[in-house]
């Protein structure tokens, strides 16, 4: 690959310099936060990091779709960003394809003891380092205050489907659920399914688990939603407030607020027919240096302050509900006070970590394809699951 060679060797030569020392250049970093997430970013590096590296220019940029395929095809041919942000997920891909810069040798040990340790290893493939981390996420249940009024908040699915049919019947929808593998991932595991083991190294789209849960949703939750179940659909049911309740994560709730909604972020409530909590997938996001690096130095001082600015980290918190993994802004008062922080790091606390090796991006798709032919009906659940199944084993043997 071109480049490589030269990349690593710039990366093993520098070092942690002090941040007085002037470092010039510029950095392009990709994001996949629309506004209001990325306004936060965009506002403090105006007002914060442009102050310390007045000489470094960022340009922060909301990635091109899909964001996936131009990254690997943008970083071999030296045109890619010299940063990225995503969740943790994508590294076991990226490293194996040799498109990521190790920062093992710009790492200290004061740098990590900043950081939750079990958030700061999910930046690590194959016992190299390749990402740090700046929040966690899940998706978790939300309800409208307003339209939920005195009614008992439900937390079991007998009592959530009876209060969906409620709804329904007031000619509004029970529920806001956008059908995408990452906020269906609970159910699946609650009933004994998975989607790709990184321990087992298998695939369990059509696993028994995976297809009960697939036939639960469909015969739970799709009577009492539209019926276009795709994301933004979904997403403005509940922020139009044409539904009480949703499971989305905490990107949603900078958007949620400028919409002036009274919500509440809980867990999802738990399943009754198997007595059994939903256990859904979290992610810890993290930026990764690509071999597309322009200037390491110059990078790396982004990188340093994206995850441990503690502005950025709080108003991440407090603005949108995002977990920090910054100790000393995990460890503030008024963080550890705040209800919809504290909804979501229940959740996260119920949750199962996304497998980071590269064969979980080759689930996404078919089972996003097996969801769509399930909800319109074009195929029955065994015949999409077992597709999907046969798909994503075809992909992983292609991977080896």
């Amino acid at each position: 690959m071109p480049g490589t060679t030269i990349v690593t060797t710039q990366v093993k030569t520098v070092t942690t310099a002090s941040p007085t020392t002037v470092v010039k250049g510029t950095v392009i970093v990709w994001h996949g936060d629309a506004d209001p997430v990325a306004r936060i970013t965009e506002e403090l590096i105006k007002t914060e990091f442009n102050k310390l590296y007045p000489d470094i220019e960022v340009k922060y940029e909301l990635a091109p779709e899909p964001f996936q395929q131009k990254l690997l095809v943008s970083i071999p041919a030296g045109t890619g960003p010299d940063l990225f942000e995503w969740n943790h997920d994508w590294i076991g891909t990226f490293a194996k394809a040799d498109l990521l810069v190790p920062i093992d040798d710009l790492m200290t040990p004061e740098l990590k003891a900043k950081f939750v340790e079990s958030a700061f290893e999910a930046g690590r493939y194959r016992g190299e380092l390749y990402g740090l981390p700046f929040s966690a996420e899940v998706g978790a249940f939300a309800y409208n205050k307003d339209m939920l009024g005195t009614r008992p908040v439900p937390k079991t699915t007998d009592e959530l489907v009876a209060l969906m049919k409620e709804f329904t019947g007031q000619g509004l929808y029970g529920i806001s659920v956008p059908m995408v593998p990452y906020l269906v991932s609970g159910f699946v595991h609650a009933y004994g399914g998975w989607f790709w083991d990184d321990e087992t190294q298998t695939v369990g789209v059509n696993s028994t688990g995976t297809k009960t849960a697939m036939k639960w949703i469909l015969d739970n939750f799709k009577p009492y939603m539209s019926k276009d179940a795709s994301w933004d659909p979904q997403v403005a049911i509940f922020t139009e407030k044409k539904a009480p309740f949703t499971i989305n994560g905490p990107w949603m709730v900078g958007s949620w607020r400028d919409a002036k909604l009274n919500f509440v972020v809980t867990t999802i409530p738990e399943i009754s027919a198997i007595g059994k909590k939903p256990m859904p997938y979290t992610g810890i996001r993290v930026i990764c240096m690509t071999k597309s690096v322009r200037n390491i130095e110059a990078a790396w001082r982004y990188m340093v302050w994206a995850t441990t600015s503690r502005e950025r980290i709080y108003q991440r918190a407090k603005q949108l509900g995002y977990i920090p993994v910054l100790k000393e802004v995990l460890d503030l008062a008024d963080i550890k006070a705040d209800p919809i922080i504290n909804g979501f790091a229940e959740q996260v606390a119920l949750g199962r970590p996304m497998a980071s090796g590269p064969e979980m991006v080759a689930v996404w798709g078919p089972m996003q394809d097996a969801l769509n032919a399930m909800w319109s009906g074009t195929k029955t659940v065994d015949k999409a699951l077992d597709d999907a199944q046969a798909e994503i084993v075809q992909a992983i043997q292609k991977m080896e």
